[in-house]
């Protein structure tokens, strides 16, 4: 074969699927979560580490189920069953499990990105700074979820499962509600608020650092000021927001509670932290974008 002779290959057209404009976001979001569930430190281990506190909860909640206890005092003073406060209780086992996901998914997630200049590729390939918000945040919904959502839910069913006749099952039914609920908010306190703490500094590790000490050491202060001011600011610690919602919607107090935080207090405080995250994310992503980061040149 003579040097730098070419050969004419013919040419084929593209026969593969078509997919619209508004579907690319999808794209995305199976990215996210094929990329979480590749190894086993970053979800997988922590997916079984959920799976089996809601398999504890499971058990405790059928040997307690058709029991009578008090709960440190009781609801009110008044006896209720010690099967109908498991749920609620085991959000807090959750909320570890989902703060510890979202360190090594959420966390870094958008600052990994910037980064290591991966929005090069993605507006090369016409991705819309939407689609980028819609997807990832899609994508770490349906992981998130995995763990604050599908872990209530089962027990919920469990409890209607466990209950003694027809009648009790449709008095029961409002507690499927409730662990939606409990799981949406979980959901969203775990996926989108530690994507806008990585969409802040263009550093994986700091982004890391920035997200974990917002939890834990501005959580811990808000409910130390809360503890000699007002029961709203404790809000401000998202797991314990989520905890209160919890708690009050299963209608359950601990008498080691001095102070409670307010349902509506604990909702708006979550869904505040999760739109400024969310407008913290598309301004990143929009700013990129049209500075070039990643842009056509």
């Amino acid at each position: 074969m003579t040097a730098g002779q070419i050969h004419d290959l013919g040419y084929q057209r593209y026969v593969g699927s078509r997919r619209g404009v508004g579907t690319r976001w999808s794209v995305i979001m199976r990215h996210q979560i094929a990329s979480a569930w590749r190894g086993w430190w970053r979800f997988k281990l922590w997916l079984i580490a959920a799976a089996l506190a809601t398999a504890a909860a499971a058990a405790l909640l059928y040997l307690a189920s058709g029991s009578l206890f008090r709960f440190l005092g009781g609801l009110s003073g008044q006896q209720i069953r010690f099967a109908d406060g498991v749920l609620p209780l085991s959000t807090w086992l959750y909320c570890k499990v989902g703060f510890i996901v979202s360190l090594t998914t959420a966390a870094t997630l958008v600052a990994g990105d910037v980064q290591s200049g991966a929005f090069t590729f993605y507006f090369a390939r016409s991705v819309r700074p939407r689609d980028y918000v819609i997807g990832t945040l899609a994508g770490l919904c349906v992981l998130i979820a995995m763990i604050m959502l599908a872990g209530p839910v089962l027990l919920a069913g469990l409890r209607l499962g466990l209950s003694d006749n027809l009648d009790q099952v449709i008095a029961l039914l409002p507690i499927v509600a409730k662990a939606l609920a409990i799981g949406a908010l979980g959901t969203l306190v775990y996926a989108a608020v530690p994507l806008g703490f990585s969409a802040l500094i263009a550093n994986r590790r700091n982004a890391m650092a920035l997200w974990a000490t917002y939890h834990v050491v501005v959580g811990w202060m808000a409910q130390g000021v809360a503890f000699v001011t007002t029961p709203e600011v404790g809000a401000l610690d998202l797991s314990a927001a989520l905890n209160a919602v919890s708690l009050n919607l299963f209608d359950v107090h601990l008498r080691m509670t001095d102070q409670s935080i307010p349902t509506s207090a604990a909702v708006i405080s979550i869904l505040g932290h999760a739109a400024a995250a969310i407008a913290v994310v598309s301004w990143r992503v929009r700013d990129a974008q049209r500075t070039g980061v990643g842009g056509s040149s």
